[in-house]
């Protein structure tokens, strides 16, 4: 027992002890070595001085002192400085980089001072160059991506030659800025001379150079960034085809179509240069001739889309893009014939906002179809303005895209893509309206009464032009109101334009219409004015009949206010003595030399009379043959002596002498009788009825009385005189006048002449009683005759 425990114990003693032995080995072996002092590097200044940096080490110094001896020594060849940091800046009197140095290090410390290594070398090798100058920067011809540097430095303080920096001891950098851009770009180049091309640049491009050296590898230092200087490219050409595209119009009548191409502007990046025109080239399946390029035929630069006719078959056209150093690849569209039947679109389209101003569309390819590509189309939806296409040509691949090109908030839009399919052309259009944020509308519809029955009221109303929805319509409005208060509200679906408002009771409604997105409820229309009553008149009626009726009795009163048509309509029963036998009767007279009366034409005659009218030569007043109204009836064909003798029914003005025309009208009118008949007239016949009437003279509106216009001498009245009385001897023989009631019998009155009152007595007393037992006459007095002037025979 005692045995095993003591062995136990020397087992336990034994690890301990080798754990202890293990543990002071670990121990001893991990002790760090001291570290020294050590120089890091220096840079030297040309003719200036010499900055160096140091690692201190495990002695804990106080201050350092920095010592740079120049080779081969001299009196004042050391230079020193000293500082308590880890660098220090010496000046070292001028001297030049291509000297050497000889540098060192020391550390004083408690326990003593610490030298580094001392470093002996070339100057220039950590030397810092001068800046280098910019002279020009200049473009290459023939070359689009270079540019020519010319630059030089300060030959004092730069330590290299012109062979050294030939054999290329010296390496440089550029940093470059394009032009419009902020971040510049820097690029190791190599400067084997004093001028040196550069191919790091794009064509037609500007952009600002600035250069820095050094001396050898990387030790040495960089130099400061040289002046900056600007330069340009050369163009060249266009590294990209324009993208193209089209607008297939109607065929007209002569079996073409009217074909839009538009293009995109070529990027500057791909343009490479400025445009200085674009080409089309045109041609048909059947390689027919087309001599008609429309607007395509002469194209500027700043061009984006012309027109040209195309026939109905199948054709291509081609569109390049020039600079001034050459032509841009072919862009080639294809375009199916009109009878052709267009491939299928994408089977999948949806349009998305992105936010105010952006829009993404996504689409699926048509399936197990080959496709060259894609063109999305989108276009503001107006009705009352016209509106700009946008669209984008995409590669197979593409299956999305964001449209931020001419988008706008509460604006409608509809975008469509089509696929393309090579030489086949486009397929068919997928399309969809969007928005890419909606609002309120800002008008709303009119409201239109089509139908009034008993208590129903059928409305209609168009819809609101797209431009004012600012979004999808989701619903209608119809409020009906009477004296301002609402009487009835009804809410109907978005695609209904027509709704029957019934059981409406009888009175005057308004009935407006607002229209509602799912941002709010717009303004409301015109209202329409309804009335129901007993009737079921519309207010509308009531307003179009009265104005019928206005318009009748204006055109009455119109028709009716010509004086003539007034007295045709008023007067039509009185006959008019102008066209009676009398107007026609012109017996012959022995007088001679008859000559022109001037007569005023009066509108209205009150007293017609008969009177026998003489040569004004030796003819100064009228006779006077009866006071009252005398008619009697001869027969025209026994008074009518020839077809040139006649008689008038005039108005008469009286005259001052022969020859004096001048007129002054009078209120009468007589019918002259412009000759006498030597002889009798025979007897009227039975039937025939021509009355000729005689008046008074009335007095002038001046008060003075009329003399007499035609003197007789006293045989020449008895004759007269006679011829009357004959005439009425015939009269009285005749059947229609003896029928005339007596009640308008009248006989003759003495005239003022002495020489026919003579004549008068000088007949038997008994003539008037046996000649005019019973006359009969008709009173023309008030009728209106209008007679025009007398003019001579012998004029």
């Amino acid at each position: 027992m005692w045995v095993f425990m003591e062995r136990s114990l020397a087992m336990v003693w034994t690890f301990l002890l080798g754990g202890g032995l293990s543990l002071d080995f670990s121990v001893a072996t991990t002790k760090t070595v001291p570290q020294s002092l050590r120089l890091l590097g220096c840079v030297f200044i040309p003719r200036s001085n010499v900055t160096c940096h140091w690692t201190p080490g495990d002695n804990q110094a106080m201050y350092y002192t920095l010592k740079a001896e120049k080779i081969p020594s001299s009196k004042s060849s050391t230079f020193i400085c000293t500082t308590t940091g880890l660098s220090c800046t010496a000046g070292i009197n001028g001297s030049g980089l291509r000297f050497t140095f000889c540098i060192s290090v020391i550390s004083h410390g408690m326990s003593g001072n610490i030298s580094s290594k001392t470093r002996c070398q070339s100057a220039r090798i950590e030397g810092k160059l001068a800046p280098a100058s910019l002279n020009s920067v200049q473009q290459v011809d023939g070359s689009p991506h270079c540019l020519s540097v010319s630059w030089t430095s300060n030959v004092t303080h730069f330590p290299l030659s012109p062979s050294e920096i030939e054999a290329g001891q010296l390496d440089s950098q550029m940093k470059f800025t394009p032009e419009g851009e902020v971040n510049a770009q820097v690029r190791s180049v190599s400067v084997t001379g004093y001028t040196f091309q550069v191919c790091l640049f794009k064509p037609d491009t500007s952009y600002t150079l600035q250069i820095r050296n050094r001396y050898l590898g990387e030790v040495s230092p960089w130099s400061e960034w040289s002046n900056p200087f600007q330069g340009r490219t050369a163009e060249a050409a266009p590294s990209a085809a324009p993208a193209l595209w089209r607008e297939v119009g109607l065929i007209g009548r002569n079996g073409w179509r009217l074909i839009s191409l538009l293009w995109k502007p070529l990027p500057r990046l791909l343009a490479n240069g400025r445009v200085a025109f674009y080409n089309v080239t045109c041609r048909a399946e059947n390689d027919l001739n087309l001599s008609d390029y429309g607007s395509c035929g002469k194209l500027q630069h700043e061009s984006t889309s012309c027109s040209l006719p195309l026939p109905a078959g199948r054709c291509s056209c081609s569109l390049t893009a020039s600079t001034s150093a050459g032509t841009s690849p072919v862009a080639r569209i294809w375009i199916s014939g009109s009878s052709e039947k267009e491939p299928p679109p994408p089977a999948e389209l949806t349009a998305t906002p992105l936010g105010d101003g952006s829009l993404v569309v996504r689409w699926r390819p048509p399936p197990d179809l080959s496709v060259s590509g894609f063109v999305v189309e989108w276009v503001a939806v107006r009705e009352e303005t016209s509106s700009v296409l946008h669209w984008e040509k995409l590669n197979s691949s593409s299956t999305k895209l964001i449209i931020t090109e001419g988008v706008k908030t509460m604006e409608r839009y509809a975008v469509s893509v089509k696929a393309l399919y090579g030489e086949q052309g486009a397929g068919e259009s997928l399309t969809l309206h969007v928005y890419t944020q909606q609002g309120t509308p800002s008008a709303g519809p009119d409201a239109r009464v089509e139908r009034i029955s008993e208590s129903s009221v059928e409305l209609s109303w168009s819809p609101v032009p797209v431009e004012r929805l600012h979004g999808f319509i989701r619903s209608y409005a119809l409020f009906c109101t009477t004296r301002n208060q609402l009487e009835k509200s009804v809410t109907v679906p978005g695609h209904v334009h027509r709704y029957t408002l019934e059981n409406m009771s009888p009175g005057i409604y308004d009935i407006f219409i607002r229209a509602s997105t799912v941002a709010g409820t717009g303004p409301a229309g015109n209202p329409a004015n309804v009335h129901i009553g007993s009737e079921e008149i519309s207010i509308v009626i009531c307003i179009i009949v009265p104005l019928l009726l206005i318009s009748l009795v204006l055109i009455l009163i119109l028709l009716l206010a010509q004086r003539r048509v007034i007295k045709k309509k008023l007067c039509h029963g009185v006959p008019d003595p102008s066209n009676s036998t009398v107007s026609r009767w012109n017996p012959h007279t022995s007088f001679e030399n008859t000559k022109l009366i001037m007569e005023q034409e009066k509108p209205e005659v009150s007293f017609p009379e008969v009177v026998g009218r003489r040569d004004l030569e030796w003819a100064h007043s009228y006779l006077p043959i009866c006071k009252n109204q005398l008619y009697f009836d001869p027969q025209p064909s026994s008074f009518l002596a020839g077809a040139s003798d006649r008689g008038y029914i005039t108005n008469v003005t009286r005259t001052q002498s022969a020859n004096d025309l001048s007129t002054r009208p009078y209120s009468y009118s007589t019918v002259l009788f412009n000759q006498f008949n030597q002889y009798l007239p025979s007897s009227p016949q039975a039937g025939q009825n021509p009355n000729i009437c005689c008046s008074d003279i009335k007095q002038a509106a001046d008060g003075s009385s009329e003399s007499s216009v035609f003197p007789f001498t006293e045989l020449e009245e008895q004759k007269a005189f006679a011829f009357f009385l004959e005439r009425f001897k015939s009269l009285h023989s005749s059947p229609d006048f003896s029928s005339t009631p007596p009640s308008c019998a009248s006989l003759p009155h003495q005239t003022d002449s002495p020489r026919l009152n003579s004549a008068y007595r000088k007949l038997p007393s008994d003539s008037f009683a046996s000649t005019f037992p019973s006359l009969a006459f008709v009173d023309l007095s008030s009728s209106p005759v209008e007679f025009g002037p007398y003019i001579s025979s012998d004029r």
